[in-house]
C-alpha cells in the first residue's frame, strides 16, 4: 500500500522520514527499527537488509559501494617490518574470506582506493602531512613536563612522503627495489599481493568492474571534486561501506568527508584496522555508530548471522 508524508515527516504508513528533500532521505520504522536508506527514485526490487551495531538499516546494492582503503605493501607488508599477523593482515584476510566475496554476491561495487602520488603532488604536500609520514619521532611521553614531547630525526624505515626505500627482501628471498613513499606504480603502493590477486579478478567481471582510485591525502574525499567523488556521483553511490587501514586515520578520515557530503557511511569493523591503541578504534567505532552513520560486519553482508559481533 502507498504511503504518503505528512508536514511532520510521519508518513500515513508509520514511517518517520529522517531528511527533508523529497528525493534525498530514509525512512525509519519504529515497529521494526529498520532504517531504510533506500532513496525514493530507487528502482531496486531487492534491497539488502543490514544488521548493524545500532539498527538494522537497508540498502540498494546497486547504490552502494565497498570501499577498500590503503591496504598497500607500504601498510601491510612484513617485508617492511610489518608484524605478521597484524591488525591491518586480519582485516584482510576477512575482506578476502568474507567481505569481498559477499560484496561480489550482492552486486556491491568494489573500489580500492589507494595512496598513489606523482612527484608534483609531493613537491607541494603540506608540511602536516610530510609529518605524519616519518619526517620526525616524538621522544618522550605525552606527558613528558618539558612542554611535551621532544621531536628527533626519526629512525624509522622511511623518511617521509616521496623518499626512496631502497632494496628490501621478499618472504621468498627475492631482492627487489620497493621504491619511493607512496609514489604511483611503485611496489610499496600497490595492493598487498593476495589482495593484489582479488583485485586482478575483479578487473575481469562483466559487468561494475573493480576500479582502483587514487589519492593523495589521508582522506580521499578532502576539498572538492578529488577522483573518488567524482566517480562515487557519476555512478549515483550513495551508501558506502567503509574498510582498510588506518581505522582512525585514512579510513576515518575519508568517512567523516563523506558523511559531510551527504554520504550514506557504514562501518564494516572486522575489515578495518589499525595500529594504534584500542581506545582509537574504540573512539571511532562509537562515533560511526552514534553520529557518522553505522557500524557492521562483514558477517551482516554475507547474511553469516553466526559471524555477528560483540
Amino acid at each position: 500500500m502507498a504511503t504518503t508524508t505528512s508536514r511532520t515527516g510521519v508518513t500515513s504508513g508509520g514511517s518517520s522520514q529522517i531528511g527533508n528533500d523529497p528525493k534525498n532521505h530514509w525512512q525509519y520504522n519504529p515497529a521494526t527499527g529498520i532504517v531504510d536508506l533506500v532513496r525514493k527514485d530507487s528502482t531496486c526490487a531487492s534491497p539488502l537488509t543490514l544488521n548493524t551495531a545500532t539498527n538494522p538499516i537497508r540498502v540498494d546494492p546497486a547504490t552502494t559501494a565497498l570501499l577498500i582503503i590503503d591496504m598497500q605493501n607500504f601498510f601491510l607488508s612484513p617485508a617492511l617490518g610489518k608484524p605478521d599477523p597484524s591488525p591491518g593482515l586480519k582485516a584482510a584476510d576477512m575482506l578476502l574470506k568474507t567481505g569481498i566475496p559477499a560484496a561480489r554476491e550482492k552486486a556491491i561495487r568494489v573500489v580500492w582506493v589507494n595512496w598513489g602520488l606523482t612527484d608534483e603532488e609531493v613537491e607541494s604536500m603540506p608540511p602536516g602531512m610530510m609529518k605524519a609520514f616519518g619526517i620526525y619521532e616524538s621522544v618522550g611521553g605525552v606527558n613528558n613536563k618539558d612542554n611535551g614531547p621532544k621531536k628527533q630525526r626519526s629512525h624509522n624505515v622511511y623518511k617521509g612522503l616521496g623518499a626512496d626505500l631502497g632494496p628490501i627482501e621478499l618472504e621468498d628471498g627475492t631482492i627487489i627495489g620497493a621504491g619511493r613513499v607512496l609514489m604511483r606504480d611503485t611496489w610499496n603502493a600497490a595492493l598487498y599481493r593476495p589482495l593484489d590477486a582479488e583485485y586482478r579478478k575483479g578487473l575481469e567481471r562483466s559487468t561494475d568492474p573493480d576500479v582502483l582510485i587514487h589519492k593523495n591525502r589521508m582522506s580521499a574525499l578532502w576539498g572538492s571534486g578529488t577522483d573518488l567523488e567524482v566517480f562515487l556521483k557519476e555512478e549515483g553511490i550513495t551508501t558506502l561501506l567503509f574498510t582498510g587501514v588506518n581505522t582512525d586515520q585514512c579510513v576515518g578520515g575519508t568517512l567523516t568527508d563523506a558523511f559531510s557530503k551527504g554520504f550514506d557511511c557504514v562501518l564494516l569493523k572486522d575489515a578495518a584496522a589499525t595500529s594504534s591503541p584500542p581506545c582509537a578504534t574504540e573512539a571511532w567505532e562509537w562515533n560511526c555508530a552514534n553520529t557518522f552513520g553505522f557500524v557492521s560486519w562483514c558477517g551482516a553482508l554475507s547474511g553469516d548471522e553466526y559471524a555477528i559481533l560483540d
